[in-house]
């Protein structure tokens, strides 16, 4: 195998370190210290992990005249010379000498005026931020933000004192220790001096278990959420991620063995856990730890370590014989098929490691770079001597036993991409897309959902470097490539778009009848055939284990929910594999014919099944429901349709309380392309936002879930009605169907209505305060965009401030990598300067990203605030 030496591996990511920012290059440096600390003996890891924490280079040598000493003289700490966070020395005592300094703390933004509290046990400063966009749909302006942080040194944790869309200043502690005084400053609001109380930021806020009582709100939120089921390429193990609370835990199994924690984080830390790769044999797994950077190379950090995060890659034995051992950073770990290598991607290259039998444990041998530059959707052929992937809108093979690599010709305005290799392993087939194509997610558009130039399907062979066009759509509907959802549940997976069949079809998805169908194509070329008919569409898809069948889940036959089917990919009869009230989701393809899934209810959270070849069907285990979980007091929605306000038909899911105390609330999802089901989501956000909907229920409240045009699953006419977004604000006419609908049911009694929603939810949630405070009482508006630009402000929310009357709950969280941070801002601002007699919660969490979920302390807090305000308006 051809690899890079790790010495070498230095270099080449030196050479490259000028044209990196300064947070990618602090995370290079991270991550080559980390994989040959990682790689080491484990005899040799503490000591190398000592020398580590030496003073570098950049290290300050001694105590600068201008460091601040805590009261008792014990401590120094003064800015780092990048301004993002402190240096920090001690000593025994005032009269001993300094000891060596080190590194305090990184945190986002930058550190100025640092306090110690009176017992110098405690740090306040200023932790200014903004003045650039954190995510896409930014806002006109670029605002300036800033919190008053806290460092506790006994938890080492970071904590914000009232935290808001404002900017904190000059820190001053109260003689007890136990308040915080500063000037807050906001456009259009005079400086105002604040005195908030002081976090613990080793004791959890709000309504936890932990300080008493489980709310039924909490204990519903607690309830396990499942991520797609991985599978060993023999197809005899299975693992999974499971969070559970404050909770993360890797689960695995042999078929017909018990399923069982390999790998487990308990201190609900944020760091989520993705993309569970198996060994052929299921002895190893891996997975990856962290999420994805930000601009500025930072992974999430919601819980505020002190230590900032990275992106690591794990591996495990599943004996249980050791501990996870870290492999390095990085991401997309994968196990080669023979069983000898693993590899995983960085930002500057594919990395690669033997695997080794150590004493009691398989484990990995030093890290080598295999592939310079970034390359994603890894591919081995069949025989684990090729590797395919994807770069820069090329599909390139790289052969491992001699280093060649070749990349496939294209057109200079196509893009290649999706490889899968064929069953023999000669070839391969890819989807090319020649010309600009329509997006699938964003602001709206009045078009229709086609491409000038049709998508394709070409395969390569290896040998003669050749390529040709095997399949190519037709032009109008289907023309655009519609794709398959690769990672329904938000696991990290990388999925495929084509499947090779040993048949010798190739199977692949297409809207060409107004609804995504799976369809087949012969190797040589011909005709597409149809596999799937009838009204709903293909979701998520798997080759079979035996390599003749395509699993996949659907809403075919059943619109409001998920179920499993598989087809011969050569054409036949559709084998329905699950049904009933409860949704499928997550097939996975295991050996002789049995199938793992993710099964859920309307009171059932979701749980892994099993499937024998004859239907049997078991529970995997795994994850039990949470104390005091309410099963009993939840409702079972109601499939329902309405009509927009132009005459459109709408559709929903109605949740009728059972003891109805007058209240409505319209629920609105994000995505924009998203499908609400009756019970539990395959998405975790939405697990937890009908969670939230139950709760409602429980207190009285009639919900209606809306799903409005441009939704998903109900063909393309309705995905892609005209004038939503910034085109015309369209599916808003939907929501104002919903809430006429919601007050004609007479078992609801509904006399006030709400309305709650995150991200494009919060965008519609604010058009309806904004545009019809007469109707909607009260919102609870999550990560929502407020302000179009260009032509599209006009049908933004921002455009009707001047009308909007309604009280409204208002939370961000501040590394928002989707909706920019600046909307929050925006919005309050517009509020304050407007409308001030409106009244404005706001829900500021600092380091959260969009969906403000990362800790389940975070989650708590904001659903259990942001509902009771609603409910408190409407009741």
């Amino acid at each position: 195998m051809v690899t890079m030496p790790l010495r070498a591996m230095e270099s080449w990511m030196a050479g490259s370190h000028r044209r990196l920012g300064g947070g990618k290059r602090a995370q290079v440096r991270r991550s080559i210290a980390a994989i040959s600390l990682a790689l080491l003996p484990a005899p040799f890891q503490a000591a190398t992990a000592q020398a580590q924490s030496a003073p570098s280079t950049g290290t300050p040598s001694a105590v600068p005249s201008h460091a601040l000493v805590s009261p008792d003289g014990g401590r120094a700490v003064w800015a780092k010379e990048d301004g993002t966070g402190f240096w920090l020395a001690e000593r025994a005592a005032p009269s001993s000498g300094w000891g060596q300094p080190r590194s305090l703390l990184s945190i986002r933004g930058a550190v100025r005026n640092p306090v110690f509290s009176p017992d110098g046990q405690r740090l306040a400063f200023e932790n200014p931020r903004g003045g650039q966009a954190t995510g896409s749909f930014g806002p006109s302006r670029h605002h300036v933000w800033g919190f008053i942080a806290v460092y506790d040194f006994a938890s080492r944790r970071i904590s914000y004192v009232n935290p808001s869309f404002a900017s904190d200043s000059a820190p001053v502690w109260s003689a007890d220790g136990e308040g915080i005084s500063y000037i807050r400053r906001a456009e259009g609001m005079a400086d105002q001096p604040l005195t908030s109380p002081v976090p613990h930021a080793n004791v959890p806020a709000g309504a936890l278990s932990s300080l008493g009582k489980r709310s039924s709100l909490e204990a519903m939120l607690a309830a396990p959420i499942l991520y797609q089921p991985a599978k060993s390429a023999d197809g005899r193990s299975i693992a999974f991620v499971a969070r559970e609370g404050r909770e993360r835990a890797v689960y695995f199994a042999r078929l017909g063995q018990k399923v069982r924690r390999v790998a487990e984080y308990n201190d609900d830390d944020g760091q989520e856990l993705k993309q569970v790769a198996l060994s052929r044999d299921g002895s190893l797994l891996a997975y990856q730890r962290g999420g994805p950077v930000n601009a500025k190379g930072q992974v999430p950090n919601p819980r505020s370590l002190a230590e900032e995060p990275q992106s690591q890659v794990w591996l495990v034995d599943t004996s249980g014989a050791s501990a996870p051992r870290l492999l390095g950073i990085g991401n997309s770990p994968q196990f080669s098929p023979d069983d000898r290598s693993i590899l995983w991607s960085t930002d500057r290259g594919v990395m690669n490691a033997r695997l080794v039998q150590r004493p009691g444990a398989r484990s990995a041998g030093p890290a080598e770079l295999l592939l310079p530059g970034p390359a994603s959707r890894l591919r081995f052929s069949p025989a684990g001597d090729k590797i395919a992937y994807e770069r820069s809108g090329n599909v390139e093979i790289f052969d491992l036993a001699n280093g060649a690599l070749w990349s496939v010709p294209r057109p200079a305005t196509a893009s290649d991409g999706r490889p899968v290799w064929a069953p023999d392993g000669k070839s391969l087939a890819f989807i090319r897309l020649s010309g600009p194509q329509p997006a699938l997610t964003g602001s709206g558009y009045a078009g229709e959902f086609v491409a000038k130039e049709p998508w394709s399907i070409w395969t390569a062979d290896v040998a003669s470097r050749g390529s040709k066009l095997i399949w190519k759509a037709e032009p109008g509907i289907g023309s655009a490539f519609y794709p398959l959802d690769e990672d329904a549940t938000g696991s990290g997976k990388q999925g495929d778009q084509l499947f090779w069949s040993v048949s010798g079809d190739i199977a692949f998805v297409w809207e060409r009848d107004g609804w995504r169908h799976l369809y087949s194509v012969s190797e040589d070329g011909g005709e597409a055939r149809l596999l799937t008919r009838g009204e709903g569409e293909v979701e998520a898809a798997e080759l079979s284990a035996d390599g003749k069948h395509i699993v996949f889940s659907s809403n075919i036959g059943d619109l409001d929910r998920r179920h499993v089917a598989s087809v011969a990919a050569g054409g036949g009869a559709v084998r329905k594999l699950t049904g009933g009230r409860f949704s499928q989701w997550g097939a996975t393809p295991l050996a002789d014919g049995a199938l793992a899934y993710i099964e859920a209810g309307w009171a059932n959270p979701p749980a892994v099944m099993l499937r024998s070849s004859e239907g049997k069907t078991i529970s995997a285990g795994g994850p039990s429901l949470p104390p005091g979980y309410p099963a009993s007091a939840m409702v079972e929605p109601q499939a329902v349709q309405f009509p927009g306000t132009d005459g459109r038909l709408a559709y929903g899911q109605l949740f009728v309380p059972s003891k109805p105390s007058g209240c409505g609330i319209i629920f609105v999802h994000g995505g924009i392309r998203r499908q609400m089901l009756l019970g539990f989501h395959y998405k975790d956000v939405y697990s937890n936002l009908y969670e939230l909907n139950q709760y409602f229920a429980s207190r009285g409240c009639a919900v209606l879930s809306v799903e409005y045009r441009s939704s998903i699953m109900r063909g393309y006419e309705f995905r892609n009605a005209p004038g939503w977004g910034d085109a015309g604000a369209s599916e808003y006419l939907d929501v104002m169907g919903g809430a006429n609908y919601l007050k004609t049911r007479p078992e609801t009694g509904v006399r006030k209505i709400g309305i709650h929603g995150l991200s494009w939810g919060g965008y519609i949630t604010a058009q309806a305060l904004a545009r019809n405070s007469d109707l909607f009482s009260a919102g609870l508006d999550m990560a929502g965009v407020h302000e179009f630009l260009g032509n599209g402000f006009k049908h933004s929310p921002a455009a009707f401030v001047d009308r909007w009357r309604s009280p409204v709950y208002l939370a961000f969280g501040d590394d928002d990598r989707n909706v920019d941070f600046n909307q929050g801002i925006q919005l309050a601002n517009a509020l304050r300067v407007k409308q001030p007699d409106v009244e404005v919660v706001t829900h500021v969490i600092p380091n959260e990203t969009h969906d403000m979920y990362l800790t389940f302390e975070n989650l708590v807090n904001l659903y259990q605030a942001g509902g009771d305000f609603l409910l408190q308006k409407l009741k």
